[in-house]
């Protein structure tokens, strides 16, 4: 049985280069049933490599993988990534294609794994602002019960229970504008025992990862952040939607910002 993959980036967001060792190399086909579906937008003719760890964030919680390259140790990146999910039982499956027909992996390979910066950077600073939109919604209209956040590019929002109008806009663009200035700090703790893996937003063998602002807030989330809210840059709340009782705010930032 291949164990689980030690999801290195929980503790330590910052790192762009890690080496570890391959666990398996697997084309499409050769997948189990379950493994295909996280794979249906995947090219047939591509693979999935699982390592001993990852340093490149799995879809989910709202947010986009991340995408690279793998290469032997001391050697070009031989593997493009494309796509990174996780498993049912914690494996995580880096889907892409080697560069050249004739390249390979074997398990047990010691390989060096490369995310790409700017785009991990990008859904960083997009994560930290939903986040930061939710912190204003919480100081602003504490009764509001957030329902479903979403931190994609171009699909960005927080949901809610109950009617916002597009009055309230600039009332949570200000609040939003003040704790980006504010340059608070990030923080990212973990509660032992408190949930099992599944169970929610940021579960991780038996515990929850917890993101907070500054202290201002204390949310379960697995995603990858800045380090200060100041380094998510502009933030604008673009618009404010009502469909049955929920209201949806979406938000941007601007893609240029590296943080």
């Amino acid at each position: 049985m291949v164990p689980r993959t030690e999801a290195v980036y929980l503790d330590d967001a910052t790192l762009r280069t890690l080496t570890t060792e391959v666990l398996s190399s697997q084309s499409i086909p050769s997948l189990s049933e379950e493994e295909k579906l996280l794979a249906k937008n995947v090219p047939a003719e591509d693979s999935a490599i699982t390592m001993r760890q990852t340093i490149f964030y799995a879809q989910g919680g709202g947010q986009p993988s991340d995408t690279g390259a793998i290469g032997p140790v001391d050697q070009d990146p031989t593997f493009e990534v494309s796509l990174v999910r996780k498993t049912s039982d914690g494996r995580f499956l880096h889907f892409g294609k080697f560069i050249d027909a004739t390249s390979s992996f074997v398990a047990g390979q010691p390989v060096v794994q490369k995310v790409d910066d700017s785009k991990r950077n990008y859904h960083s600073r997009l994560h930290t602002a939903g986040h930061i939109v939710g912190l204003a919604m919480q100081l602003l209209m504490p009764d509001k019960k957030k329902v479903k956040a979403n931190h994609f590019p171009r699909e960005a929002s927080m949901e809610y229970e109950g009617l916002l109008y597009n009055e309230h806009k600039p009332v949570i663009q200000e609040k939003v504008d003040e704790l980006v200035q504010l340059d608070l700090p990030i923080l990212i703790s973990w509660l032992e025992g408190v949930a099992q893996v599944g169970d929610e937003e940021g579960a991780e063998e038996g515990r929850t990862r917890i993101a907070s602002i500054g202290g201002l807030d204390h949310n379960p989330c697995g995603g990858t952040h800045v380090a200060r809210t100041s380094l998510v840059g502009s933030v604008v709340i673009r618009k404010i939607s009502r469909q049955k009782g929920i209201s949806r705010v979406s938000y941007d930032v601007s893609p240029g910002i590296e943080g």
